[in-house]
């Protein structure tokens, strides 16, 4: 038996899944004749416009060594099949721990090392500070509605973190055995399977919650003890180890400590420096959201006449240095049919971002444009920039959850909106000039990707509303760890996991590094 890869493979819109036959047809090949086949990725080619079709790669066998013809040499490469698992880690079972392990932060990378450890026999415990998912939803439509804010429980905090509440991709710039492993997990808990091998996958808010219940389940079914409503107040440090923890006001020892707080716990950061942990900054980016009609991305992105139940939405993906190359700006999070809601996670603050649901079929489309901010020469320098940030856009948008707001066309022509279009920001916007408050390397670095993304995206100027601010792209703040433990560099028993650490960005990769700290834990004696 001989195996093949074929990279690249066309399949008609109509067509999507009917691989075995296109695959022989592009071969000159019975059907018949193929075993094994398997689907290592698939994606929409769109870059013929008005042509899109899906492209798959997979791997096969055959009885009989191949001659490809012209037409498939190019996406035919002879393979060998793999079958990697976590444990094929160099470094697996080498990290010693406790055998009982206190998790702080129920968002992916917290869920993964929580489910992951307690399959490898460790004891866990879990600690939230915000509500289960399903009551975290409540408080949120309840902030939207009355602008009541919950500051343990909100858009980015409570059970499956921030991820929960930003539409539910699980792109991730490399896969891995760990990243797959963590794809492979969520249809164990009944999302569909095509998110293992789609090169985009997405779940979707409304589905995300339904998974998040079954986690919670499994963890709860191996033993492991989840306390919601519970903060992590305050960390005893002796001879640079870990030896106590306080939450709700109580004291309890610990001997292993795993920190999965995501990138908006504020206050874990100037805890641990507090108490001597090693900390740093680290660059960002800072923006706006923009909005645009669904229909102009679908048409300028996939072509005239495209059926989008056949392709879904039309999403974007655009990038351009400044013309003084000091800076750039990118799109970042693109939400194709999705909504923008505010986030924060202070009082008298704003930052705005977007999600969307499983269907993505919304009239609108949503994105961050964003602009890299230098690491700050000092450890809270760019958490203290995000803060005021967010502080002026509360200030600005009439301190009740507001959002400035601006049409990119006026933005171009530094005024204010008479009235603006509308939006699916669900707490009313106010007519600003975002010149007057934002950074204004910021607003510069965004005028000059707005006029070139027009030329990749003809209307993207003309059709487009701008809502601000977008802070939190990522962590300002860095907990330096040994790469190899997921250890504090300078604190025995403290393991720093995920975007809060400001080691990871996204669901996945999050939550793959709490199966790679599972992964290299071994009970010390």
């Amino acid at each position: 038996m001989f195996t093949y890869r074929y990279r690249e493979l066309p399949v008609a819109l109509q067509h999507k899944g009917e691989v075995r036959t296109a695959l022989a047809r592009e071969l000159h090949i019975h059907p018949e004749k193929i075993f094994n086949l398997e689907v290592e990725r698939f994606a929409l080619d769109s870059r013929k416009k008005g042509n899109p079709h899906w492209s798959y790669n997979v791997i096969f066998d055959v009885q009989q060594q191949l001659r490809a013809g012209k037409n498939a040499a190019r996406g035919l490469l002879e393979a060998s099949r793999e079958n990697e698992t976590p444990d094929s880690d160099p470094l697996a079972q080498s990290v010693p721990m406790a055998s009982h392990i206190d998790v702080i932060g129920a968002g992916p990378a917290g869920l993964w090392a929580a489910l992951h450890l307690l399959r490898r026999g460790f004891a866990v415990d879990l600690y939230e500070q915000g509500k289960p998912v399903e009551e975290r939803f409540r408080d949120i439509r309840r902030f939207f509605a009355e602008r009541v804010f919950n500051e343990h429980s909100n858009v980015l905090f409570g059970e499956g973190g921030a991820g929960a509440f930003s539409d539910g991709k699980l792109n991730t710039r490399s896969r891995n055995i760990f990243s797959e492993t963590v794809l492979r997990d969520m249809v164990e808990f009944g999302v569909d399977e095509s998110v293992v091998t789609f090169a985009k996958p997405h779940i979707g808010t409304d589905r995300l919650v339904l998974m998040l219940r079954k986690i919670r389940a499994e963890i709860a079914r191996l033993g492991g003890k989840i306390h919601f409503y519970t903060a992590l107040e305050d960390i005893e440090i002796k001879n640079g180890c870990v030896c106590a923890i306080k939450v709700n006001d109580e004291w309890k020892p610990c001997d292993a400590l795993v920190l999965a707080t995501g990138h908006s716990a504020r206050g874990i950061y100037e805890l641990l420096a507090a108490r001597g942990v090693t900390l740093e900054s680290k660059a960002f980016a800072m923006g706006v959201r923009v909005e645009h009609p669904q229909a102009l991305i679908n048409l300028r992105q996939l072509g005239k006449d495209v059926d989008t139940k056949l392709t879904g939405s039309a999403e974007y993906f655009l990038a351009t240095p400044t013309l003084n190359k000091t800076s750039s700006a990118y799109s970042f999070c693109m939400c194709p049919g999705g909504v923008l809601v505010p986030c924060a996670s202070e009082p008298g603050t704003l930052a705005t971002n977007g999600m969307s649901y499983s269907r993505r079929n919304g009239h609108t489309a949503n994105g961050a444009i964003v602009v890299p901010v230098d690491a700050s020469s000092t450890t809270f320098g760019g958490l203290d920039f995000q803060r005021k940030t967010e502080r002026d856009a509360f200030d600005v948008g009439g301190k009740n959850y507001a959002a400035p707001a601006q049409t990119i066309k006026a933005f171009l022509a530094h005024h204010a909106d008479k009235s603006l279009p509308k939006s699916t920001y669900p707490c009313g916007l106010v007519p600003s000039n975002i010149w007057d408050w934002l950074d204004k390397k910021i607003c510069s670095s965004l005028a000059e990707g707005f006029q070139n993304f027009d030329r990749k995206i003809p209307g993207f100027i003309e059709q487009g509303l701008i809502v601000a601010p977008e802070t939190r792209t990522s962590s300002p703040v860095r907990i330096t760890r040994n790469n190899d433990t997921l250890e504090s560099v300078n604190t025995k028993g403290l393991f720093v996991l995920g975007e809060g650490a400001g080691y990871s960005g996204g669901i996945v990769t999050s939550a793959a590094d709490g199966i790679r700290l599972a992964v290299r834990a071994k009970k010390s004696k």
